[in-house]
């Protein structure tokens, strides 16, 4: 009794193991991000910088680092902007179009595109399993 005991304890103790190691880094692909600092230090050993070569380094570093951020807030900006527009669009196309075909074959197109839009998503969980679990 006391050797199967054993050996459950064991194989749990692994299966935890495991599930913990596939948790490390969820972010950025797997790895932490670099700090402008870090990547200097780096470039520094490899290059054999003086440590006033160095400090200009992680100055043009941290330099590049915030011009990175505003411009990646003005895309996520100009993003959800872009968004709106189409949500827009789309609402005053639909009722355009309902008025055309009348409300009962409006309703079979929404149906037949609400089927599309859910094969175009599965299509793309399939390619890429694993990437987005929040979808």
């Amino acid at each position: 009794m006391k050797k199967y005991g054993m050996l459950a304890i064991a194989v749990i103790f692994m299966f935890s193991m495991a599930i913990m190691a596939q948790n490390q880094y969820p972010q950025n692909g797997g790895r932490p991000q670099a700090t402008a600092q870090m990547r200097a230090e780096r470039l520094a050993k490899q290059l054999s910088l003086t440590e006033d070569q160095k400090a200009q380094v992680q100055a043009l570093f941290e330099k590049q680092d915030a011009s990175r951020a505003k411009n990646q807030a003005e895309v996520k900006k100009t993003r959800e902007e872009m968004k709106a527009q189409f949500d827009t669009d789309r609402k005053v196309q639909d009722e355009e179009l309902a008025k055309i075909i009348g409300t009962e074959k409006f309703q079979q197109f929404q149906a037949a595109r609400a089927e599309r839009m859910q094969r175009m998503q599965n299509r793309g969980d399939n390619q890429n399993p694993g990437t987005n679990p929040s979808k």
